[in-house]
């Protein structure tokens, strides 16, 4: 996840939300990243639900569905299992 919220994405959401790019190339031409780069990380962002792709006429165009972001996370020692009955490992 920290990979996908990396600042460099984070910049990439920031963009589609203010340039409101209407194909994959716009996005491509405003971040200066390559398009196997971006289509790579958007498929990615899609899977969390970040962004979607949204296809207009022979264009894809991304979305941003997130803007806010909470991430919770605990560590479970292999130590502490019998103590802890009631944790949940995922």
């Amino acid at each position: 996840m920290a990979q996908v919220l990396s600042n460099e994405n984070q910049l990439l959401l920031k963009t589609i939300l203010d340039r409101k790019p209407e194909s994959l190339k716009e996005l491509e031409a405003a971040t200066e990243r390559s398009s196997r780069n971006l289509s790579r990380t958007l498929k990615t962002m899609a899977r969390y639900g970040i962004v979607r792709m949204e296809k207009v006429r022979r264009n894809i165009r991304p979305v941003v569905e997130a803007t806010d972001f909470t991430v919770q996370f605990g560590l479970y020692a292999s130590s502490c299992r019998e103590h802890d009955a009631g944790a949940v490992r995922i």
